[in-house]
């Protein structure tokens, strides 16, 4: 099993663990009522910059994933409706601070197209992003879908602060980008091809732009979708906390090399009423399975010495085969990523920046039989 990240990644993984402790604290403070005014403000203004932060690291990855030629998807028939509404809710706080207002005039009736959801909803919020950081403040970003001559689309229309700022270039580079976006458009255009679809921009008037996303209809020919599994967003519901009279909860190992995120976690999960064990290396959580039997066992990969995808191996091996394991990840959940999950025999993934809470809200769904081509990210 080629586990070796690319540089690329591998800068990505150092960038995102260094962020992830501050996603699982603020939930740690929030189980804990540390609930005053102020303090709500600021958690809120911390999460929104966490989130800037690991989309900027995650468009890096992607930007030299399409230079290299190793971006892949995995299509199925998806709904464009609800990948619109969920750049519209995610980009929200972008466009309020810029005073500007998103408007989607939802379709007749459903608009449905093979694509990958997740790299789609990257996509979308790249068109949004870049119509924002032209268009002046306090004017309308419209965004709609609908079922056009060619196929099913995403069109978004903007009114244009300098009209010269509208031109092919932005599909150059990701170094071209217009300020404010985090996508560059040459690799949401990949994206697109990779798809069977398409991304072009249009000049309506002299001050007006639009950028229009085809994409392949349901059925089309030459178009393989995948195993139909989507790819879900990480939950955002806060979860509630245990109670005497609620079921049960599972007993969970964290198996994590640093102190800090260990300890974090720890808390977090025994405020929401879980039996939380520890391990600093795959050597110490092969002795605490044994001793401490956990119905769930918490990976991260990059350990000393074993890493988590051989200790998941291991633990398969030797382990009741009840145990669910869930990798948590520092590095960008790409199909590299969830391929390598899959092969070494994770049942679940869960991206380290999302959280106690969003491990939460994992565990009280079933454990999926096989892990789908995306996980839980924040």
């Amino acid at each position: 099993m080629d586990d070796r990240p690319s540089l690329m990644r591998e800068l990505a993984h150092e960038l995102r663990d260094a962020l992830s402790p501050i996603r699982a604290a603020i939930d740690l403070l929030r189980l804990r009522n540390f609930d005053t005014e102020v303090s709500r403000r600021v958690a809120e203004k911390v999460d929104r910059g966490l989130d800037a932060a690991l989309a900027a690291v995650d468009a890096f990855v992607a930007a030299d994933q399409c230079e290299s030629g190793t971006l892949t998807v995995a299509v199925a028939p998806s709904s464009l409706d609800q990948i619109v509404e969920a750049a519209r809710t995610a980009l929200a706080p972008l466009l309020a601070g810029r005073a500007q207002r998103c408007k989607f005039t939802p379709p007749k009736r459903p608009v449905e197209a093979l694509a990958d959801a997740a790299e789609s909803l990257r996509v979308i919020r790249a068109m949004l992003e870049q119509a924002s950081a032209v268009a002046p403040p306090r004017s309308v970003i419209e965004v709609w879908a609908a079922d056009g001559d060619s196929g099913p689309q995403i069109r978004v229309r903007f009114s244009i602060e300098t009209p010269d700022s509208v031109a092919e270039h932005w599909f150059e580079s990701y170094g071209t980008r217009a300020r404010g976006s985090r996508m560059a458009l040459r690799t949401a255009r990949h994206v697109m091809a990779l798809q069977q679809g398409s991304l072009d921009l249009r000049l309506r008037s002299p001050g007006v732009g639009e950028l229009v996303a085809a994409f392949a209809p349901v059925g089309a020919g030459g178009v393989s979708a995948g195993d139909g599994g989507s790819r879900p967003a990480a939950a955002s519901e806060e979860g509630r906390a245990a109670s005497g009279n609620g079921p049960s909860r599972p007993r969970i190992l964290i198996v994590e090399d640093s102190t800090e995120v260990r300890v974090i976690y720890r808390e977090a999960l025994a405020a929401l009423g879980y039996t939380v064990s520890e391990a600093g290396n795959a050597e110490e959580a092969l002795r605490t399975t044994v001793e401490a039997a956990p119905d769930v066992a918490l990976i991260d990969i990059h350990l000393p010495g074993m890493n988590g995808y051989r200790l998941a191996q291991a633990l398969k091996a030797r382990a009741s085969p009840n145990m669910r394991l869930v990798m948590l990840s520092g590095m960008t959940l790409d199909d590299t990523t969830l391929r390598l999950s899959r092969d070494a025999g994770f049942d679940d993934c869960i991206d380290k920046a999302a959280g106690p809470k969003a491990l939460h809200a994992l565990l009280q769904q079933a454990p999926r039989a096989s892990l789908p081509s995306a996980a839980m990210r924040p």
